[in-house]
């Protein structure tokens, strides 16, 4: 499962404050709109509008969010706030001398992305501000004549933000800090200390997602034959190093799709979404570049595998029995003196013959 940082947690905090605002001012123009005469009332119902649909791609940026947390990061988050700035510069153009009453909201824009998204966005909103203030004395003949204005809010959104800029820069580290922290710990709870490959845990956890996305799926079991007996005549020091050695050789044999973990002593699965059809070549080329020899120190030790292998949903449906079945097939193979893998099916066929 996808670990959710503080950042993107914080992010989704945003985008939940940022639709209820936008809900809240949507309202208000509608019935600022429905009180007002004449081009007032023009102005607020076109404001209305636009604040409705500027919500309803607020739904769709949560949407986007929480289906993707980690496409496109930096860019989303920035285009949000190019997206607010422009529009409420649009709205201060639109509204000629009423909209000295919306400058405020460049402040409140840029602090809240300072401290919902970061020091950078802070310092990005500042620059896509500048930019509406030099648009607004640009394309607006009403804020060009009134030029000191423009000036005073800019200052004023420059300086303001900049008295909290050591908070926002703490509150961004400690963020980094805790985020570190967390994906610690759960890389610590996912991953084996000794290989770095996953452990039983993942496993479970990547099997389970794979059935409830009924997708196929080939599952191998792993195990080092005679591995006990290197344990026993050259110490543990030089088993663990055969481990690590084979968790290296699986993982550059499998492709970025595939799944690799270390359920615990000498036994590893693989899960691969491989057609069948393409399964022999895969398991030849397991056996191929994983079997060998290995040097630790002054010692030469030979490394076998044997594999078993169950398919979903050709043999079982449930994970507890494409298990079972791998492991059968896995020691199908361990007796038997001429070949390294078995795959259930040709076991089942045996057995009903």
């Amino acid at each position: 499962m996808l670990f959710k940082n503080i950042c993107y947690q914080k992010e989704r905090k945003h985008a939940s404050g940022r639709f209820i605002a936008l809900l809240i001012l949507t309202l208000l123009a509608f019935v600022l709109s429905g009180q007002s005469d004449g081009k007032i009332a023009e102005k607020a119902l076109l404001a209305g509008f636009t604040l409705l649909v500027l919500t309803l791609f607020s739904i769709l940026h949560f949407y986007f969010i929480s289906v993707f947390p980690s496409k496109v990061v930096t860019l989303r988050k920035n285009l949000l706030i190019f997206i607010d700035l422009a529009v409420l510069t649009y709205f201060i153009v639109s509204f000629g001398e009423h909209g000295l009453f919306l400058f405020p909201f460049y402040i409140l824009i840029v602090m809240h992305s300072g401290l919902s998204l970061g020091v950078y966005f802070f310092y990005s909103s500042m620059v896509i501000a500048a930019i509406s203030w030099v648009a607004l004395f640009t394309y607006s003949s009403y804020w060009k004549a009134h030029s000191d204005i423009i000036v005073t809010f800019a200052m004023t959104t420059f300086l303001i933000p900049l008295f909290y800029l050591k908070t926002i820069i703490r509150i961004d580290e400690e963020n980094t800090e805790l985020n570190q922290t967390l994906n610690e710990v759960v890389y610590d709870a996912t991953y084996d200390a000794l290989t770095g490959a996953a452990n039983r845990k993942k496993y479970k956890d990547t099997i389970m997602e794979l059935i409830n996305k009924k997708e196929p799926f080939a599952l191998l079991f792993i195990d080092l034959n005679k591995f006990k007996v290197i344990n026993d005549t050259h110490g543990h020091h030089v088993g663990d190093e055969v481990l690590k050695e084979v968790a290296r050789r699986l993982s550059e044999n499998i492709d970025e799709d595939d799944f690799l973990a270390r359920l615990g002593g000498d036994e590893f699965v693989i899960i691969t979404k491989r057609k069948k059809i393409y399964m022999e070549k895969f398991l030849a080329r397991l056996e191929r570049n994983v079997i060998g020899r290995h040097k630790v120190g002054n010692t030469v030790v030979p490394i076998e595998l044997s594999i078993g292998v169950s398919l979903y949903p050709d043999d079982s449906r449930i994970a507890m029995m494409l298990s079972k079945y791998a492991d059968e097939a896995m020691y199908r193979a361990k007796k038997d003196p001429d070949r390294y893998h078995y795959f259930y099916h040709e076991i089942a066929k045996k057995q009903q013959e």
